[in-house]
């Protein structure tokens, strides 16, 4: 049990997961993938050399990623690349024939130290971000490196527009005035509670009890040997959390990309 909380903080210790209230939901989903015994299983082998490129890219794809990154990052160092496939906030972007205006350009270095970027069956990806807040754009290889360029953005349909649309309104934002926007990267109404979603899962694996969560997690006097009885509202919310937590560690957390 023990191997499968070996990149997980201490459950109790609130503090070790305060980053995560300012965190985008893409960030939570890696908190919650890089838990995963099977994800860290396939993320070690490939970075200690024991399996190819193909084999990683393989591992990468199924676990959502364009490339595995290493467990042991928790936010605000991890820097996972979701795929378009999975997370739908992918902007796609190609190369203009010409600005119209030098105000029309991209300077990709203004942003470099938030820039990460991989080259994939020739796509280059990028992921700008510092650790809370993130952006994602594809596009062919060299849209993201060099001097300034001007980008052509790729955006199509009338629901399906909504998700890409806000990214670029993002990177517009950001290359604008160089840092993420706060009014475009609100913090998470449901950071909290998908916080204490985490502790939970994390006190499970550490073979903390329900009643032992319960205390940790809502309220001292479930210590007393009739909490079930005297503190039914609490059992019955730690049994919903509980639940919860369950169904995003089995893959739930998906729907945060979605």
């Amino acid at each position: 049990m023990q191997a499968e909380t070996a990149y997980g903080p201490d459950w109790r210790d609130a503090a070790a997961y305060a980053p995560l209230l300012d965190a985008d939901r893409s960030l939570f989903a890696w908190e919650w993938l890089r838990r995963d015994p099977n994800y860290c299983a396939a993320a070690d082998r490939s970075l200690q050399a024991r399996t190819g490129m193909a084999d990683a890219a393989f591992a990468a794809e199924h676990f959502g990623l364009v490339a595995l990154e290493p467990p042991r990052l928790a936010v605000p160092n991890g820097r996972p690349l979701w795929r378009s496939d999975v997370h739908p906030f992918v902007l796609p972007v190609d190369f203009c024939r010409a600005a119209s205006s030098a105000l029309d350009e991209v300077d990709m270095v203004q942003v470099q130290e938030l820039a990460r970027t991989i080259v994939e069956d020739g796509v280059e990806h990028l992921l700008l971000s510092d650790g809370l807040r993130s952006i994602r754009l594809d596009g062919p290889p060299g849209a993201f490196t060099g001097g300034p360029i001007c980008l052509r953005y790729s955006i199509e349909g009338l629901i399906a527009a909504e998700r890409p649309l806000l990214t670029l309104r993002r990177f517009l934002a950001l290359c604008r005035t160089g840092h993420f926007s706060r009014s475009l990267h609100a913090r998470e109404a449901r950071a909290r509670r998908w916080i204490i979603m985490l502790r939970a899962y994390d006190g499970l694996i550490a073979d903390a009890d329900q009643r032992r969560i319960a205390q940790e997690l809502f309220r001292g006097s479930v210590a007393e040997p009739r909490w079930r009885t005297r503190e039914s509202s609490v059992r019955s919310q730690v049994q919903r959390l509980v639940r919860s937590a369950r169904w995003f560690a089995a893959g739930g957390y998906r729907s945060l990309l979605r």
